[in-house]
């Protein structure tokens, strides 16, 4: 996909150094898709395509509302009402067009699009339990790895879940729906770091590279700077 105002060589110039041109080239034919497209989802979309991940799919059935706009990328005053997976795609164009950003406007589990989830690995951006227990039973069917992320206030985690691991079965065991059914506080720097690890393992897959979170979680909290790896 060209760009003339952006070539690829000069737009991804800062990237070679912490990768090298190959691996540059393999980000260009990787493919991701990123489910949720609200807070967490809207800076890992923005982060992948800047880091020039050729192929993001995007999937969201909600639109922006005001009290999206403390901590989502894409909440602006001209985005309200407008669907999150389509302004993602719209930002995305704005950036480059060195990357191939496809909406889909739906719930991940009634999508019937081939193509849908035909991606090298999947980010967990949702806030639903369920939601989030049926996306790793569809990652386990289709044997592609999931990088999960959530947040709570201060805190959040991250961990990545290979084909027939079960790491949300184990962070979700005891947490039922009703269990979370208030809103709960988010802050926008959690959002913004906690995105910014699972872009950074999501980095690390596609390149082949390991990491120490496979099939285990970091946990994240700002208020006590602590960070805790568990396994």
């Amino acid at each position: 996909m060209s760009d003339a105002k952006f070539p690829y060589n000069e737009i991804f110039s800062r990237n070679i150094g912490a990768i090298s041109p190959a691996q540059q080239q393999l980000l260009q034919e990787g493919r991701v898709a990123v489910v949720g497209c609200g807070g967490l989802g809207g800076h890992v979309i923005e982060q992948l395509v800047r880091l020039g991940v050729g192929s993001v799919h995007c999937f969201d059935p909600d639109v922006f509302t005001p009290s999206n706009g403390n901590r989502q990328l894409n909440a602006t005053r001209a985005n309200l009402g407008k669907n999150k997976a389509q302004a993602a795609v719209e930002r995305a164009a704005a950036i480059h067009r060195h990357s191939l950003v496809v909406s889909f406007p739906e719930d991940f589990r009634s999508c019937r699009s081939a193509e849908a989830f035909a991606v090298d690995l999947v980010v967990d951006c949702l806030d639903s339990v369920s939601a989030r227990r049926d996306l790793a039973a569809l990652c386990g069917e289709r044997n592609l790895p999931l990088v999960h992320g959530a947040v709570n206030g201060w805190c959040g985690q991250v961990g990545v879940v290979l084909p027939g691991g079960d790491l949300l079965d184990r962070l979700y065991r005891r947490q039922t729906e009703s269990a979370q059914s208030a809103a709960p506080s988010v802050l926008a720097c959690t959002v913004a770091l906690v995105a910014s690890l699972q872009v950074a393992e999501a980095l690390k897959l596609l390149l082949g590279q390991p990491t120490e979170l496979a099939d285990s979680w970091l946990h994240v909290d700002l208020k006590y700077m602590e960070f805790l790896l568990n396994r």
